[in-house]
């Protein structure tokens, strides 16, 4: 016989045990991140989000599928495009939220350099970065489902945030 107790508070500390195996899987998502930047992989950035994958980068070009995004990562991180030099530092997690059974929000701070309008790289400017994930669990990985990377401004507002001060 189940006691009212016991069937609530089962679920709770199975919730527990999910939220920390949750918390993992997404460090491991943000690590296989970081190593294909690093790798300039296209590919493997790409395969690290869901076939029908929604990006808005931080110009506010959006690019719908995991296809088209292999393309265009093929071009940014290619022999002749404008991050085949660059290097990138890890993402850093500032926020994780699970939204629902097998979806996570997370944020995480970023840094990429500066792209001119003209689509070349100044490799002596960074942007401080924000980059929201919404990951959905498939199977046993997570793959990103939506993915928003915005520049942060620098401004002295009574809200912004320490990093985002003008020093």
């Amino acid at each position: 016989m189940t006691t009212i107790a016991a069937a609530t508070t089962a679920p709770a500390w199975i919730a527990e045990i999910a939220a920390a195996d949750d918390a993992a899987d997404v460090k491991l998502f943000l690590r296989k991140w970081d190593e294909a930047w690093a790798r300039h992989d296209a590919l493997a950035i790409a395969a690290l989000h869901t076939d029908d994958a929604v990006t808005v980068n931080r110009f506010g070009t959006v690019v719908r599928g995991r296809e088209d995004l292999g393309k265009a990562l093929g071009f940014l991180h290619g022999v002749h495009g404008p991050f085949h030099n660059s290097v990138f530092p890890p993402l850093e997690l500032l926020i994780q939220r699970s939204l629902a059974p097998n979806v996570q929000a997370i944020q995480a701070k970023w840094q990429n350099p500066v792209m001119r309008p003209d689509g070349t790289i100044d490799p002596a400017s960074i942007n401080d970065m924000i980059v929201t994930f919404i990951l959905l669990r498939t199977g046993s990985a997570w793959l990103a489902s939506e993915v928003n990377l915005v520049n942060v401004e620098k401004m002295d507002l009574p809200f912004s945030n320490p990093e985002q001060r003008r020093k």
